[in-house]
């Protein structure tokens, strides 16, 4: 049955039919191995009835199975402002999915939102939903800025191929007031636009110049992890000299033969890595820490380094570390 849980080995496994073709899945997959479609499990914050133990929506006062208060008269405050937490985080939440924006972070405080609702512990939840709203209105302004810079580079690209830069321009000033204004989603869209009109004349540019940007995120990620990354380093600048010089071919062949430099130390630093976390998970369940958002980051994971997706599998090894902090 679609969304059913059942007991195995004392943990629950989550069950579904794939939307699309029907397949029976068990576990928390993130595509189905059927049809390949892609889906996201997403858990809503619930109260657990103290009484009789249902569970119900944030914003009821009561239960609508027993009929008696969820909450103690000095958690009505709590109550109250959870509901509008949510509300605030849900928007944002789309907002990333729709733009691509990586908000891992903010999904784990919410999951630990979530545990913490059913526990009844109010003050819990309230603090992680605020802590998620910050982490992932955070990530997408960092999506913001890096937009910003990039139409900023692209206006200059357009003028010396000889194109009018006026379109890109104007996005980019839309872009700057409503990102002032607070309005997240009108300036992600103003970049879409931006980025449309640049790709019209400098299609080279903006691809070479992900690429760079790619190559400067995996390089942090690597300095994290203690790696040699100053071959990498070098290339990152070259690559950007190159762009400043209006050669795009060779700004883009330097930014891939840093990541390729790179990618080869990956599968062995991987491995190691989640043998490390693997222990200090083991480790937490000892000492009988709350591991379930450990096991969650794990898994994903172990996921991307099947996939040999090793930076995403490494960027979710430093979020392991971050929630092991935590724990």
């Amino acid at each position: 049955m679609p969304g059913a849980k059942r007991e195995a080995e004392g943990e629950e496994v989550f069950e579904f039919d794939c939307p699309a073709c029907g397949r029976h899945i068990v576990g928390e997959a993130a595509r189905c191995p059927g049809c390949g479609t892609e889906f996201i499990i997403e858990e809503v914050p619930v109260i657990e009835c103290p009484s009789c133990g249902e569970e119900c929506s944030p914003e009821a006062a009561t239960c609508p199975s027993c009929g008696k208060p969820i909450v103690a008269e000095e958690d009505e405050q709590l109550r109250q402002e959870f509901p509008r937490l949510v509300a605030e985080v849900k928007p944002l939440l789309i907002l990333a999915k729709d733009y691509e924006v990586e908000v891992g972070e903010g999904r784990r405080l919410i999951d630990r939102a979530v545990q913490a609702g059913k526990q009844r512990d109010l003050g819990t939840a309230v603090q992680m939903v605020k802590e998620a709203r910050t982490s992932i209105r955070a990530a997408l302004d960092a999506r913001l800025e890096m937009e910003e810079g990039s139409l900023e580079r692209s206006v200059g690209v357009v003028s010396r191929a000889g194109a009018d830069p006026g379109e890109v321009a104007k996005a980019l000033a839309s872009l700057r007031s409503l990102r002032e204004e607070g309005d997240i989603e009108g300036a992600l869209q103003a970049a879409v636009k931006g980025r449309k009109a640049a790709e019209r004349s400098s299609a080279k540019f903006l691809e070479a110049n992900d690429m760079a940007e790619s190559l400067a995120r995996l390089i942090e990620v690597c300095e994290r992890f203690y790696l040699d990354v100053r071959d990498a380093k070098r290339m990152l600048q070259e690559a950007r000299d190159a762009g400043d010089h209006g050669d795009w071919g060779m700004m883009g062949i330097l930014a891939r033969k840093g990541r390729e430099q790179l990618a080869r130390s990956l599968p062995e630093v991987t491995r190691t890595e989640m043998r490390k976390a693997k222990n200090q998970l083991l480790d937490a369940k000892a000492e009988g820490k709350d591991v379930r958002t450990l096991v969650k980051v794990l898994k994903e994971a172990g996921v991307a380094m099947n996939r040999e997706r090793y930076d995403v599998a490494l960027e979710l090894l430093l979020d392991f570390r971050t929630e092991l902090k935590r724990t």
